[in-house]
């Protein structure tokens, strides 16, 4: 009966012991995302059609850092119902961005490249900001 116990109480220990809940915290740091109508006055072009540019100003409570954080913008023409990823081609038009730690230019060339474009009028946009940890 000795032995039993002995037994017993050294698989209960062994089994208490090695059962630990092991918990991990993880800290997700959210993105932002921000809304913009462009207007068509908004749009301004240096080479004579080719290329229109608008410049999205960010406010000062939103903080982007070029050099670690990341950054997503899509456009939409139908009033923000379906929106496109840039840089895209869409309907013959090819759309790109470049960004700073203040704003993000949105430009609007031709697919092509070789020819003159009307303004690109009205558009929602929508960038995104994804902070990353260094």
């Amino acid at each position: 009966m000795k032995k039993l116990m002995i037994l017993f109480a050294g698989l209960l220990i062994l089994g208490v012991s090695s059962c630990r809940k092991v918990t991990e915290q993880y800290y997700t740091v959210p993105n932002k995302t921000i809304f913009y109508s462009v207007n068509a006055s908004s749009w301004t072009t240096t080479d004579g059609g080719f290329t229109y540019s608008a410049s999205l100003s960010f406010l000062q409570g939103d903080s982007y850092v070029n050099t670690y954080d990341g950054l997503l913008v899509y456009v939409s023409y139908d009033n923000g119902n379906n929106y496109i990823s840039v840089p895209q081609t869409y309907n013959g038009l090819a759309y790109s961005y470049s960004a700073s730690n203040s704003k993000v230019v949105l430009e609007v060339q031709s697919s092509d490249f070789n020819q003159v474009i009307q303004n690109p009028g009205v558009l929602s946009v929508k960038v995104v900001m994804i902070p990353s940890e260094e």
